[in-house]
């Protein structure tokens, strides 16, 4: 199988790792695999942690018109998609694999689809969480295109299916793939700061924009003192939105009792979590965020107790009152009962924790994962054998 990656594959990132950890699934199945990234890194040769990556070198480096063009631009993504299709049509001549497996960003696909055309090969691609055409990319009809012609597409979420169904590729075979975590589900450890009884510590999470339930979460915590005046939350994020909400902490009720860490990664990101009681997740659903947080998807993994908006894609990962809290998106009031149920019951802290532990590592795993990818594979290979 020929996977097709982004730029940022080699280095080390929360996306290598991601790739590098389906990579060695597939690879524990039996799949043999070869690495191919796309335009964006420097041209000295690239190895990703005993990786071998075939690189992609942009037309820019030897097409003086092009070198000026912003890589967003109409040239400069025509320019990208162009050296992509030459450098993979290469690699599939060198390589010979059945298949294309073309990884985020989905838009790589309008340079696989000719090349897997003309080798006469499979092609798999992998659409993006909020459905067709990543904004940023100048040419949606060409991706439109592209994934129409795949032989299958995989989703992470039911949400994302019946958006790429509804947005026309009904006709496309759209195999439903859950995402799985960047760390490894099922460890027994728990990193909460056990000696402070009595002074509960919520975490939070994610962006800062409006529709990430940040400014919902400052007024809930504002409410939820007047009973536990020690409460105290975390913000593992950061950025120049920090500033708008300078005037919402200087409230009596949050004054001091709110700290920003500053940008981190899901890793660092996830060990902020896993010192808190309640990690709090509280998405508004204003846009159609139909994939879960991987900041979500960490924090199950790590065993933690978790309140999160009542989103279909929160809906699919936790089990009210089992595995985590629900409530309903967008109220203060709901988002406070949650809250206040588990610091009323502590002892259901590790109960929430374990169960939420339990379905990653049983559900959401890495090997299962690549379990799902190589059924997938047999899928399409045979559905093209039999057209033949």
């Amino acid at each position: 199988m020929l996977h097709l990656l982004d730029h940022s594959a080699p280095r080390r990132s929360d996306y290598s790792r991601r790739a590098q950890a389906l990579l060695e699934g597939l690879r524990d199945q039996g799949v043999q695999t070869v690495q191919l990234t796309g335009t964006g890194h420097p041209a000295t040769q690239v190895h990703g942690e005993g990786w071998h990556f075939y690189r992609t070198v942009a037309l820019g480096r030897r097409l003086p018109f092009v070198r000026t063009a912003a890589p967003d631009s109409r040239l400069g993504a025509a320019a990208s998609t162009a050296a992509l299709a030459l450098r993979l049509r290469q690699v599939a001549k060198l390589t010979r694999p059945d298949l294309i497996h073309v990884h985020l960003p989905s838009a790589n696909a309008v340079a696989a689809w000719p090349v897997a055309r003309l080798h006469k090969l499979a092609l798999l691609v992998e659409a993006e969480r909020r459905g067709l055409a990543a904004p940023a990319y100048p040419f949606p009809r060409a991706e439109r295109w592209a994934l129409g012609a795949a032989h299958a597409i995989a989703a992470g979420t039911a949400q994302v299916r019946a958006a790429l169904r509804a947005e026309g590729l009904a006709g496309r075979s759209i195999a439903v793939i859950p995402p799985a975590p960047d760390l490894v589900p099922g460890l027994p450890a728990s990193a909460r700061m056990t000696n402070l009884v009595g002074a509960p510590l919520l975490a939070y999470a994610g962006g800062l924009e409006p529709d990430d339930g940040l400014e919902l979460l400052l007024t809930a915590l504002g409410q939820l003192r007047r009973k536990h005046p020690a409460l105290r939350l975390l913000v593992a994020a950061g950025g120049e939105r920090e500033a708008c909400f300078e005037q919402l902490l200087a409230r009596p009720g949050l004054r001091g009792h709110v700290v920003f860490a500053g940008p981190l990664s899901y890793r660092r990101a996830a060990d902020v979590l896993a010192r808190a009681d309640i990690a709090v997740f509280p998405a508004l659903g204003l846009k159609p965020s139909l994939q879960p947080s991987r900041h979500l998807l960490n924090a199950l993994a790590q065993g933690c107790a978790v309140v999160a908006s009542d989103l279909p894609c929160h809906r699919e990962l936790l089990v009210h009152g089992h595995s985590g809290m629900l409530f309903e998106a967008g109220r203060r009031a709901s988002l406070v009962k949650a809250i206040e149920q588990v610091l009323a019951e502590p002892w259901r802290i590790d109960g929430l924790g374990a169960a939420a532990r339990d379905f990653m590592s049983t559900r959401r795993s890495w090997e299962l994962t690549a379990a799902r990818y190589r059924r997938l594979y047999e899928m399409v290979l045979n559905k093209r054998d039999a057209s033949r």
